[in-house]
C-alpha cells in the first residue's frame, strides 16, 4: 500500500519519481499514520517526536561506534511503532519488532538480513540492563538518550541511570 511513495523532483522539470532514500520513505510512511489516524492527535505526535529524536540519536551513535548508521536511523523511526499506533505500551518491544517485520516487508525497504538486524534492536530495546549486539546497543543507548535529554531539568529514569553516565563520559559531556 505504501511501497509506491512519491514526491516531485525538482532536477526533472517537476515530474514524479520514486524516492530511493529509504529513511525518508519511511519517515513519510510513519508520518501518513501519524496524519491519517482517528485518535488523540497530541498523543500520537509525542511518539512520533520521540521516535524522531531516538532515530537522530541512533545516527549518532552508530557514527561514533562504526556501526550502519542507515539502519539504526529506520530502528529508531520504528522502535516505538506498536505504541504509536495502537497506544498500548504492554510488551510493546516484542510487538514492536514483529510490527516493524511487516511494515519493512510491505515497503520492501530492508534485506531479510538487514530486517533481522532492526528487529532484534527492536526486541530488546526496552532492556536496559543485560548485554546484547552492538548494533542492538545502539537503540537502546539512543532510546535512554532521548528519555534523559527530553527535559534535561528532571533527573533520568532510575533504569536508565547508569547507562546515561556511561554515554555521558562516551561522548565527553560530563561537568569537569
Amino acid at each position: 500500500m505504501y511501497n509506491h511513495i512519491l514526491r516531485k523532483d525538482p532536477l526533472n522539470a517537476g515530474e514524479v519519481t520514486q524516492m530511493q532514500n529509504r529513511i525518508e520513505i519511511l519517515r513519510r510512511f510513519i508520518e501518513d499514520i501519524l496524519y491519517s489516524s482517528k485518535g488523540d492527535i497530541r498523543i500520537r505526535s509525542f511518539y512520533y517526536n520521540h521516535m524522531v529524536c531516538v532515530s537522530q540519536f541512533c545516527a549518532l551513535i552508530a557514527l561514533r561506534r562504526g556501526e550502519d548508521a542507515e539502519l539504526a536511523t529506520m530502528a529508531g523511526l520504528l522502535h516505538d511503532i506498536h505504541t504509536f499506533i495502537y497506544f498500548d505500551s504492554e510488551k510493546h518491544a516484542r510487538k514492536g519488532a514483529v510490527l516493524a517485520r511487516e511494515i519493512l516487508g510491505e515497503l520492501k525497504l530492508t534485506t531479510d538480513e538487514e530486517t533481522d538486524k532492526i528487529c532484534s534492536a527492536i526486541r530488546h530495546h526496552s532492556k536496559k540492563s543485560g548485554s546484547f549486539s552492538c548494533f542492538d546497543e545502539v537503540l537502546i543507548d539512543a532510546d535512554v538518550l532521548e528519555h534523559s535529554l527530553h527535559n534535561i531539568t528532571t533527573p533520568p529514569f532510575t533504569k536508565d541511570e547508569e547507562r546515561f553516565i556511561k554515554l555521558l563520559d562516551e561522548f565527553d559531556l560530563r561537568n569537569p
